[in-house]
């Protein structure tokens, strides 16, 4: 072990101002920790809220006014499919109906989009569930047309599991009215979302709409291995040259969930301008604290300085002696720091002991998302910044004189 290192290692433990140091950077560092990863929960759950209502990518029909061909649909033919599994392998592809609708009860009524679910259900809605469950689907809808509102449609409406409620669709110039059962009530805490929607068979509205088993106002596709913007792109060009049996091919609107989902993903965006300044300010906190500790434990140890050179050490032997002394306490605050960063959030993450307004947040809690490669990246950006910190302030050392030194009280 070299001699500067040993004397680092003996001079640490007796250096005062350390607790205090140690204290201030494993703070900053803690406090850097919880931002990052309360940052990137939020944006996981929100991404996550958002994709269970707009999907990826989806794909609705155009209408084509040059030539005056109104597409009222979309059809999932074979060649329309053949397209999407060639472009997307390995992704969802579904169809998907939603229709606007009235809600009427005796003394009020609510605007509502009905989102159609197939057979396979809503795997995001039915996490989402607080009372009664998510209903299979068998096609026979003679006697039930079951329905899952939001918890804030059935308080504007005072409906609960298994009330009767009026539906009027209004399809083309038709009023149709059906008279629907609440078979569940779920609460995402998006506000706008829930609001807007509930879902019900997909059969039933296309029963509704008077169209068959593969047509749709739209199709979703979901769990795509490429970026939706490039994917769309690919799309775009590829729908193009699908023929419906004429000399025209049939328009499409491809639409992502960064577009469907801007005004949400915008929001996340500012998130991470907080957490640039957070960084930036504790970084500096962390710094001002660490050189301020290495000018304190220099000031202490003059009369040190000075026996040494007259010893014959050398100021670069002596610079990394102080050197050493402060990355011992570099280490000691960033292992505290770390520690007690991942213990709360660790408790954050199973107990949600820290509760928000999800009328405000869109969340319950404050969710949280333990990143390791962020972790490991922010402690060896911590231990790089601290080294060229100290550098420059060790040079002090060298302006000492060993005979001033050794009358140094």
């Amino acid at each position: 072990m070299r001699l500067e290192l040993a004397m680092a290692r003996r001079l640490s433990l007796k250096a005062p101002g350390i607790p205090v140091a140690v204290a201030g950077i494993a703070l900053s560092i803690a406090i850097m920790l919880l931002a990052i990863a309360i940052v990137s929960g939020f944006k996981r759950q929100i991404r996550e809220k958002v994709t269970g209502f707009e999907h990826e990518i989806t794909i609705y029909p155009e209408t084509d006014y040059s030539t005056e061909r109104v597409n009222n649909g979309i059809q999932l033919t074979d060649s329309f499919k053949d397209v999407l599994t060639a472009e997307l392998p390995g992704s969802n592809i579904s169809l998907e109906i939603r229709q606007p609708a009235i809600f009427k009860t005796d003394n009020d009524f609510e605007g509502i989009v009905i989102k159609g679910v197939d057979k396979n259900g809503n795997d995001f809605i039915g996490s989402q569930i607080t009372g009664g469950e998510m209903p299979y689907w068998d096609g026979n809808f003679d006697s039930s047309y079951p329905v899952v509102i939001s918890s804030t449609t059935a308080s504007a409406l005072s409906l609960a599991i298994g009330d009767a409620i009026m539906a009027h669709f209004f399809i083309g110039d038709n009023l149709l009215t059906r008279k629907l059962h609440v078979a569940a009530i779920y609460n995402t805490h998006f506000g706008e979302y829930d609001k807007t929607y509930a879902f019900a068979p997909i059969e039933l509205l296309q029963k509704i709409c008077k169209v068959d088993s593969l047509t749709g106002s739209a199709v979703s596709i979901t769990d795509i291995n490429d970026n939706p913007e490039e994917a769309a792109n690919r799309l775009r060009i590829r729908l193009c040259e699908i023929k419906d049996g004429d000399s025209y091919p049939p328009l499409y609107r491809v639409v992502t969930i960064n577009t469907s989902g801007a005004m949400y993903f915008n929001w996340l965006e500012l998130l991470d301008t907080n957490v640039i300044v957070i960084l930036i300010l504790m970084g500096c906190v962390a710094g001002f604290t660490l050189i301020s500790c290495l000018f304190i434990i220099v000031l202490e140890r003059v009369r040190m300085i000075g026996l040494l050179k007259a010893l014959g050490a050398t100021d670069a032997m002596i610079r990394r002696l102080f050197i050493y002394m402060a990355c011992r306490l570099v280490w000691r605050g960033l292992l505290a720091g770390n520690i007690f960063a991942l213990l709360v959030l660790a408790a954050q993450s199973l107990w949600h002991i820290i509760p928000l307004d999800p009328d405000a947040y869109y969340l319950s809690y404050v969710p949280v998302n333990i990143n390791w490669g962020s972790v490991i990246a922010l402690d060896v950006a911590v231990v790089a910044v601290s080294f060229l910190l100290l550098v420059i302030p060790s040079h002090i050392i060298s302006t000492l004189s060993p005979s001033e030194t050794m009358r140094y009280e």
